[in-house]
Formats: C-alpha cells, sequence, structure tokens
C-alpha cells in the first residue's frame, strides 16, 4: 500500500512542501513586486516581528543563514522603514531587531493572504479529508520535532503578531503588550 511507503511519504511530503511553498510564497512575493521585497527578506522581516527584540545572531540561527546575510538583510529592511536596530539594554554590544508597524502590517498581509489561498485548496475537501489533514500535520510535526509544545510555538508565533480568540491559545502565556 502506499501509504506504508516511506519512498511515497517522501516524495509527497517534498511535493505539499513545494506546493505551499512556490504557490502561497514565491508567487505572492513576486505578485506584490512593488514592495521591493525579496523573498529572503520577507522571511528575515516575519522572523522578526515573530521573536521580538532578536539579535543579529539570533535572526541568522533562525533562518538557517550566516551572520553577514542576515545583516545585510537587516541593513536592507532598515533602509525600506520595515525593521528597526536598537541597542541592547543589557548589553549595549549587542543589536535588537524589531519590525516596525509597517513591517508587521506586511507581514500580516502575507499571511492573510497565504491563508486565503490555502482556504480556497482547503475549501475543495471534504471536511473529513480537511480535520484528517491538519489531524496529521499535527502529529508529524510533533512526532519529527519530538516535541508536544512545537505546536504552542507556532500558536505563539501566529499570536505576537495578531492576537487572536483562537480556542486553542492559552492567551496567559503570551502576554500582549501594552498599545496593543
Amino acid at each position: 500500500m502506499r501509504e506504508e511507503c516511506s519512498s511515497f511519504a517522501e516524495k509527497l511530503t517534498g511535493l505539499f512542501s513545494d506546493i505551499i511553498f512556490k504557490t502561497l510564497n514565491v508567487q505572492l512575493v513576486r505578485e506584490l513586486d512593488e514592495l521591493d521585497v525579496t523573498l529572503a527578506q520577507l522571511q528575515a522581516l516575519t522572523y522578526v516581528a515573530e521573536h521580538r527584540d532578536c539579535s543579529v545572531g539570533a535572526l541568522a540561527e533562525g533562518l538557517g543563514v550566516t551572520h553577514p546575510a542576515a545583516v545585510k538583510a537587516v541593513d536592507r529592511l532598515a533602509r525600506k522603514g520595515l525593521m528597526t536596530r536598537g541597542v541592547s539594554a543589557s548589553d549595549h554590544r549587542q543589536a535588537v531587531l524589531n519590525a516596525t508597524s509597517q513591517g508587521r502590517q506586511l507581514v500580516n498581509e502575507i499571511r492573510q493572504q497565504r491563508t486565503q489561498r490555502l482556504a480556497q485548496v482547503l475549501n475543495q475537501m471534504a471536511p473529513a479529508e480537511r480535520l484528517a489533514l491538519i489531524r496529521g500535520l499535527e502529529s508529524f510535526v510533533t512526532t519529527a520535532l519530538m516535541d508536544e509544545g512545537a505546536l504552542h510555538g507556532l500558536c505563539q508565533s501566529c499570536q505576537t503578531l495578531m492576537p487572536t480568540d483562537c480556542k486553542d491559545w492559552i492567551s496567559e502565556l503570551l502576554p500582549v503588550p501594552a498599545g496593543r
């Protein structure tokens, strides 16, 4: 049976990943070409928006890029007014990065458009198939990362940018900063 064949599963996950990446990210960035933001810059901006007051080193590690590549992305995003670079209160030699309100707005807009595109596909599936896909992905992520809290990390990342009343989110774990 196909579901027992690991090479079929590998090809299927690769195809799924390509569809998600190409259709929901690359194509969207191309369509938003007037923003003059590359996919790498969008990934950096998203990471910083989701990880307030992070360092350049944390950004590089989080994206799996070199420190110079992270610095280059930060410089370009700062020039575009999408990111700020401040000085750490605990170590004046270290920079802290934050997305500007315009940067957070862009990340949220891209996220909403990706969600809409994904919904177009999911809405063509039967409800039972959608639920099975989501449950299967939850199980896969938890098993692959060997971390029951991995899904909470996804929720925390989402709630950092756009706090919602999601029933799966325990809001006390991540206080919403004043001014939101």
